[in-house]
């Protein structure tokens, strides 16, 4: 084999194999224990088992929240290349996947950039050991860990495209933006857009100052194009879910809003900013529990605690409450661990400052600057609001701390960037020494301060320690858990102090010529592996996996569960009130349940959580333990109109228990003899207080052209006969017409309404429900879940995914042609040889 093309395959397979040995569980048939994919089971259930069964997709689950479209929770797309790409590409086992290709598309990133490939595997190692991605991956954030993969093949085809190197340009971004999309987290690809924004705005400074504004339209033309190949060949996706999205709690309410934090076009900001850094806890890029690290952090025998219980209550039960301490003492609500960059990483951003030059610097300096900013949130609130009111889409994402994603890959090209230039020694000794001198004193004093002054982190406490007071913990336990907090601040803080000075001295030794390049190099990959292998291993080690069968079965069939499936019914609804049933997705997995688990949820549905159902759960939760008689049951659920107009037919109180029935359920579709006209949304959700849904439907005045003047009455019978997540048939037979209410969520971009084969309209009833004037007679009724974002935005997509492959195969075919025409002149030139 060609010795170049080793050399810059050999990097790749290197990634491959530290993937491997860091996830080395999998290939011993394991699976990585995920929160998230185990709610993700009980989420996709149905949709899933549709899938299975008919090979079709579902495009909505009657699951979870009474019903809802699927396109967030597992819809597969057919009209674009890029999901079967990924799928050949994925067919490593993940995480493995996942992993290696982060790895090595930050690789291919500087390669193709006219990197050294050693170099280039270096800067891949310290990005890829990021304590972000292995925190993400162990909660299961699948999703967001696929799209940041993807991040370095965007950049890497900006920059080619700002260099004149337009079609590898055009096809690297192209496929970078088109892979991010499809791995569904649009919070991430939003970043990754503000990074290019950034790129394109610094280079377009320095267009106008150089006075190269044609080839600055020229190579932005090409990007544009990319923009728009990339966004049809995934326009199928894209367009479910901006249509979905109008509706969700990320969209406009139609309610009037309580506060001033209630956006009503997003979400509410408490909500987006809920999850913000404050300045302290930014830091732990650079020295990792400077905040404690998680909620649950292991100190054995070394800890405080463990040495106060060890004599009182044993040395087991001392040891296993100090392997789960709560030492996260930082500002927001929760902590999976801390986001950790790397000591070396930060040591060597920090000297990209002093040694780089030119716009790759200012840019890298304004992602930085602008992403720690945004990642402050609350406690930043100028910038934070003005984002959340005029910047487009920012109100659409929480959690705004995830945007480090662009903070820490700025900072891993900046040390790159850095290394090469002194690689090359670009820069003169009284530089480079005022470089490391400036670079260190900064890292390292920093690290030093924190180590001997640990109280300059704060006082330790957090807002969880009031928590533990409650459950019982004395002051004594208390003040020895905020000294374990202290003392893993020092620890931490001595530990980056010594990896700055080590990393900081193979420099010193490098640039003085006591160690050739490679052995230098070679050093600093050792560093990054000593200080971020075990960092990571904090989190996500092998005691994260389990069997396949263990994942493949997350859930256990309770007493209560069993006896609801003796009912063959075709479709009604559980509610579980021994779990928060809107965080759980566990009833979603043998049910179809009022609650679940999605941050994605119809607006409406959320409103009527917080104004009817969550209020009558309350009441039903008294009523029941006032021991209520179970002939009563009915009276229990005409109580909570809303709970019953949802088909709800079963409550889950008890695990082991006989589940609570409705003896009189209103059923999948009911007669109304009365309607109620109601001004606007805020009416109508207060009219469904106290109203019975089996005699009135409570109308919006949108929909009044409907029934006014219309009168009815309740003769008849209408029954389901068949069901499918997308399909609903009922038998009518009435003789009159029937004002019809339907226990199925309103949905109009894609839900259709049939008598006899024939569209008819439908209109919404009682804040959530579908309604339809049937006429008097003997009528076969259907509902078709349709929605055209997804058929004609298949077709789209393997429109652009055409264009897109005929571009790429003609800029093939003109290479090929231009180096078959050099080689043939060469071989004419008489001069030759």
């Amino acid at each position: 084999m060609n010795k170049k093309l080793i050399k810059y395959l050999a990097p790749v397979l290197l990634c491959l194999i530290t993937s491997s040995v860091y996830f080395f569980p999998v290939l011993e048939g394991k699976v990585l224990q995920q929160s998230d994919i185990i709610h993700f089971a009980g989420m996709s259930k149905e949709i899933v088992d549709y899938r299975a069964e008919t090979g079709d997709e579902a495009l909505w689950t009657n699951g979870m929240f009474s019903g809802m479209p699927a396109f967030q929770i597992s819809t597969l797309y057919k009209g674009s290349i890029t999901k079967k790409l990924k799928e050949w590409i994925l067919r490593i086992p993940r995480p493995i996947s996942y992993h290696f290709l982060l790895l090595s598309l930050f690789y291919l990133m500087f390669v193709a950039l006219g990197y050294n490939p050693w170099l280039s595997l270096a800067g891949a190692t310290a990005y890829g050991f990021t304590t972000f991605f292995f925190v993400i991956l162990e909660s299961g954030h699948n999703s967001k860990a696929d799209a940041i993969t993807y991040i370095p093949l965007l950049i890497a085809g900006i920059l080619l495209a700002y260099r004149n190197k337009r079609a590898a340009g055009f096809m690297l971004s192209t496929l970078g933006v088109s892979f991010m999309i499809a791995a569904n987290h649009l919070q991430m690809t939003y970043y990754a857009a503000i990074l290019a924004l950034i790129i394109g705005v610094v280079y377009f400074i320095d267009a106008v100052k150089e006075k190269t504004l044609p080839d600055f339209a020229k190579n932005s033309g090409v990007l544009i194009g990319t923009a728009l190949i990339a966004l049809s060949m995934n326009l199928a996706p894209l367009w479910t879910t901006y249509e979905y999205g109008k509706y969700t709690i990320r969209g406009e309410s139609e309610l009037t809003p309580k506060s001033t934090n209630d956006n009503a076009a997003g979400l509410d900001k408490d909500y987006i900013l809920d999850y913000s850094y404050d300045v302290g806890e930014a830091l732990t890029a650079f020295i990792p529990r400077l905040k404690g690290g998680s909620m649950r952090e292991s100190l054995g025998e070394d800890s405080n605690v463990y040495q106060l219980l060890a004599g009182s209550q044993g040395k087991q039960n001392a040891l296993r409450i100090a392997n789960n301490l709560p030492l996260y003492w930082g500002s927001q609500p929760i902590a999976g661990g801390y986001m950790y960059f790397g000591a070396v990483l930060c040591f060597l951003f920090v000297l990209g400052l002093f040694v780089i030059r030119g716009k790759d610097k200012w840019w890298i300096v304004a992602a930085v600057v602008i992403s720690f900013a945004l990642s402050l949130g609350k406690y930043f609130p100028a910038l934070a609001n003005f984002m959340i009111d005029y910047f487009p889409l920012y109100n659409k994402f929480r959690d705004v701390k995830n945007i480090i994603v662009i903070q820490q890959f700025a900072m891993a090209f900046m040390g790159v960037m850095a290394v090469s230039a002194l690689y090359k020694r670009e820069i003169s000794d009284k530089q480079f020494n005022k470089a490391l001198l400036y670079s260190f004193g900064i890292t390292g004093g920093l690290a030093l301060l924190f180590a001997l002054i640990p109280s300059v982190a704060g006082n330790f406490t957090a807002p969880s320690d009031a928590r533990l007071v409650q459950a019982g913990w004395p002051e004594q336990l208390l003040s020895a858990l905020q000294a374990d907090r202290k003392m893993v601040v020092q620890k931490d803080a001595f530990r980056t102090f010594i990896f700055v000075a080590l990393a900081a001295g193979v420099l010193w030794a490098f640039w003085k010529k006591k160690l050739k390049a490679e052995y230098a190099l070679a050093l600093w990959v050792i560093l990054i592996f000593a200080d971020m292998w075990p960092a990571n291993k904090r989190y996500l080690n092998n005691d994260s996996f389990v069997a396949k069968r263990q994942m493949n079965n997350p859930y256990t069939l309770s007493n209560a569960d069993k006896a609801i499936h003796q009912d063959k019914a075709l479709s009604y609804r559980v509610l579980n009130l021994t779990v928060n049933p809107f965080t759980d997705a566990s009833t979603s997995y043998f049910h179809k349940s009022l609650g679940g688990y999605h941050g994605a949820k119809l607006g409406r549905y959320q409103e009527i959580i917080e104004h009817h159902i969550t209020p009558e759960m309350q009441l039903i939760i008294n009523m029941l333990n006032t021991g209520i008689d179970p002939n009563q049951f009915g009276n229990l659920f005409n109580s909570a109109p809303v709970i019953k107009m949802l088909n709800t037919k079963y409550l889950i109180v008890n695990p082991d228990g006989a589940p609570v029935q409705d003896p009189n359920p209103l059923g999948n579709a009911w007669f109304v003899d009365n309607f109620q006209i109601v001004e606007n949304a805020d009416a109508e959700i207060d009219a469904l207080k106290g109203f019975d849904p089996s005699a009135t439907a409570i109308v919006d005045q949108r929909y009044k052209a409907y029934i006014e003047g219309k009168s009815f009455n309740k003769n008849g019978s209408i029954t389901l006969t068949e069901y499918e997540p997308n399909y609903l048939k009922y038998d009518f037979n009435s003789n009159s017409e029937q004002l019809t209410v339907f226990s199925e969520i309103f949905y109009d971009k894609g839900w259709d309404a049939f008598i006899d084969g024939e569209k008819v309209p439908h209109f919404r009833v009682d804040y959530l429900l579908r309604a339809m004037i049937i006429p008097k007679g003997e009528h076969t009724i259907e509902f078709k879940f349709e929605p055209q974002s997804y058929y004609l935005g298949n077709k789209i997509s393997y429109a652009g995914s055409i264009i897109f492959i005929l571009l790429v195969m003609t800029y093939l075919f003109l290479l090929l042609k231009k180096r078959g025409i050099s080689i043939q002149k060469e071989k004419d030139n008489p001069l030759r040889g």
